[in-house]
């Protein structure tokens, strides 16, 4: 098959089984020589920020002289945004490749009676292959959903496990508490493997400390008092972090996102621990580390895509209320104006209620999501309007929303666009405004 062949039959993939089998992620990959085994392996999760904390580790390995491999996800355009190599997507070439190859063994594991893997165990196992056959040193690897049963869990041992910050998320499946989500999260430590964790809630914390003492595993707890904003001016962030040996470092981000400051602090306390666990890391000089992490980029994370237009992928209620707490900080006394969308398994009103909150929101512009996961417009435009007496109109074509959304900001001085409530809506904008 060729790429788009692909794209779509990845696409009718179910997303979910009743048969989610690590074993059968194991086996597929025992074919290809396990090529997971091949590299040292950097496993991420959390609620919010895994992504970001992902790309800050693969930025700051690569300028280290690391050749990496990062797989991520949702992806916002292309699926082959998920998987990358040296900070570049894999190629329409591979893609096709790989995915033949993979199809060819799970038709022949159909024929005995094995299940056929999950949208996101199929473009996992991909990643894996291609990594392998690309002999990357270092691979940073997001879960999807959860930890604990996620296929990205299967590894035996990775180097380090990370975990960021917790909040209410997809609870119907990970539980209706900070303590279940946690759980689930911190069903990624392996016994005696060093972690790093995001501490801001107690709650979450305190299970991630149990496990982590159950399975001797060395554990680094970063809390926000750690870290302190120094300099926010343009599109520059300067933060102090104090680890917890009483080590200072100033920390320089490209970004108007406040909220990337923790998320740069995991993956700083991330990769100086791996300084003392790799050798070849060790003298790296940490002005070539403070590099890697300026030079981040993490596309849909309070991204401008145009002049005065941002695109962040917010989208539950953590995210919303770091995302409103940026606004608040960055973008002190300029006119907001929003485009917003959220999922139907989301807590959107909680979510609502948070953005109606912003400082100098001027007027919403509520769309949809163009897939079966959206909510209804009206729906939403009616709880912005309990919630706020200004401006609240609609548009169930996200072009048309944008347009407006763009004229509206523009009339007033120095006013913003800001499109949030969605990674699938941070996609379209993205995809839309491209073209």
């Amino acid at each position: 098959m060729n790429y788009d062949e692909a794209e779509i039959y990845i696409n009718q993939i179910p997303r979910f089984s009743k048969i989610k089998s690590k074993e059968n992620v194991d086996e597929i990959l025992a074919y290809f020589g396990h090529p997971e085994r091949s590299f040292s392996y950097i496993h991420v999760a959390g609620t919010n920020g895994k992504g970001s904390v992902c790309a800050f580790l693969d930025s700051m390995l690569r300028d280290a002289g690391k050749r990496t491999g990062l797989f991520t996800s949702p992806h916002l355009v292309t699926t082959a945004e998920r998987m990358k190599v040296d900070g570049v997507d894999i190629s329409r070439e591979e893609f096709a490749a790989v995915f033949d190859e993979l199809l060819a063994v799970v038709k022949k594991r159909q024929e005995k009676g094995h299940p056929h893997p999950t949208y996101f165990e199929w473009l996992y196992l991909m990643a894996m292959i291609w990594f392998g056959r690309c002999g990357i040193e270092y691979g940073v690897i997001e879960t999807g959903l959860g930890g604990r049963l996620d296929a990205t869990n299967h590894i035996d041992r990775p180097v380090l496990t990370v975990i960021t910050s917790i909040s209410y998320d997809h609870m119907e499946i990970l539980g209706p508490t900070l303590t279940d989500i946690a759980g689930e999260k911190a069903g990624i430590l392996k016994a005696g493997v060093p972690v790093i964790c995001d501490g801001s809630e107690e709650e979450a914390l305190a299970v991630i400390r149990d496990r982590a003492e159950a399975l001797h595993c060395p554990l680094e707890v970063l809390y926000p008092q750690q870290v302190k904003i120094l300099l926010n001016r343009g599109k520059n962030i300067d933060f102090l972090l104090e680890d917890m040996y009483d080590e200072r470092y100033r920390i320089h981000l490209h970004t108007e996102a406040v909220y990337q400051t923790m998320n740069g602090s995991l993956a700083w306390m991330a990769v100086k621990r791996l300084q003392k666990q790799d050798s070849s890391l060790k003298n790296i000089p940490d002005d070539i580390l403070l590099q890697g992490m300026s030079d981040m980029h993490w596309p849909g994370r309070m991204e401008e895509i145009l002049p005065n237009v941002y695109v962040d992928g917010a989208h539950n209620v953590g995210g919303i209320r770091k995302l409103r707490e940026s606004l608040a900080e960055s973008f002190a006394g300029r006119p907001v104006w929003l485009v917003f969308a959220v999922a139907s398994d989301k807590d959107y009103g909680q979510m609502i209620e948070i953005l109606c909150t912003i400082p100098d929101l001027q007027g919403v512009i509520v769309t949809e999501l163009e897939n079966s996961r959206k909510t209804d417009l009206e729906t939403v435009a009616g709880i912005f309007e309990k919630n706020w007496h200004g401006y609240v109109g609609h548009s169930y074509n996200i072009d048309e929303a944008i347009i407006e959304g763009q004229k509206r900001a523009g009339t007033c001085m120095n006013g913003i666009l800001v499109c949030a409530g969605s990674l699938y809506l941070a996609g379209s904008v993205m995809e839309a405004l491209r073209k």
